[in-house]
């Protein structure tokens, strides 16, 4: 069955390699790069939260029409992406697993999004982190090596205002997809770094219950792609296991 990996912000596909070299699938696997984060954009994109659901969704099916139903799995914005397409096809997927990205009403904004929120003042917010050499060493000291970090999506141009758009477009993400994760009816994990702050592990906990899901917390900050790949791909395998076990039911539309 293949497997379909989605990054989140400041992150590309590269950010699942650790965790790809410790799989032994011999189906597909794909760590897609959203766009505009490593490559242009299709002309007239527009970086919109349900637009980026939507390419998430179009690659689940065309891995859905090679192979059978989808492995997903997302991490930060690529949580939220991965959960929300999850709660909307869960017909396409076997599993599905993510972590530290909040689909959570009651979830504080954290300071750079409620700075990017303001007119003019998030516009130059974005532009300096696109110039900034600070964000390259933030990054490595999170766990990136030294060419991811050097790689991340604030750098292709252009990008740090698609950024920008995004989160503008998500400002009540919370309220809207929240009640959705109950839609979830595939097999489920909630992988979290322990030690995030940012996104704390109490908002994966409350995303689970609402799923249904298991809770895996890793010996990890934000970014446990990079910081714990051993017990994340660990967790992974047990997961794809116990969904690969499972009788399959092919569902003509998604449950009411």
């Amino acid at each position: 069955m293949p497997v379909l990996f989605v990054h989140g912000v400041p992150a590309t596909g590269r950010l699942w390699r650790p965790i790809i070299e410790l799989l032994d699938r011999t189906d597909e696997v794909e760590a897609l790069d959203l766009p505009g984060f490593a490559a242009e954009p299709p002309a007239g994109w527009v970086a919109h939260k349900e637009n980026y659901v939507n390419f998430v969704i179009e690659r689940i099916e065309a891995l859905h029409a090679r192979g059978g139903p989808v492995h997903l799995v997302g991490h930060d914005w690529g949580c939220l992406l991965s959960l929300r397409a999850a709660s909307l096809r869960p017909e396409l997927l076997r599993s599905v697993a993510a972590g530290n990205g909040p689909i959570d009403e009651h979830w504080p904004r954290h300071a750079m999004w409620t700075q990017w929120m303001v007119p003019g003042e998030g516009e130059a917010l974005a532009d300096r982190l696109a110039q900034s050499a600070g964000m390259v060493e933030t990054l490595q000291r999170m766990g990136y090596p030294p060419q991811d970090a050097a790689a991340n999506s604030f750098v292709y141009p252009g990008n740090a205002r698609r950024i920008l758009d995004l989160y503008r477009s998500a400002v009540d993400i919370g309220r809207s997809w929240a009640p959705d994760l109950a839609r979830i009816v595939v097999p489920s994990m909630i992988l979290w770094g322990e030690e995030d702050m940012i996104v704390p592990i109490e908002f994966g906990r409350r995303m689970a219950t609402r799923m249904g899901a298991e809770v895996v917390a890793l010996p990890a900050n934000h970014f446990w792609p990079y910081e714990a790949p051993k017990p994340a791909a660990a967790a992974l395998k047990r997961l794809w296991t116990r969904a690969e076990g499972r009788p399959y039911t092919i569902l003509t539309q998604p449950p009411a």
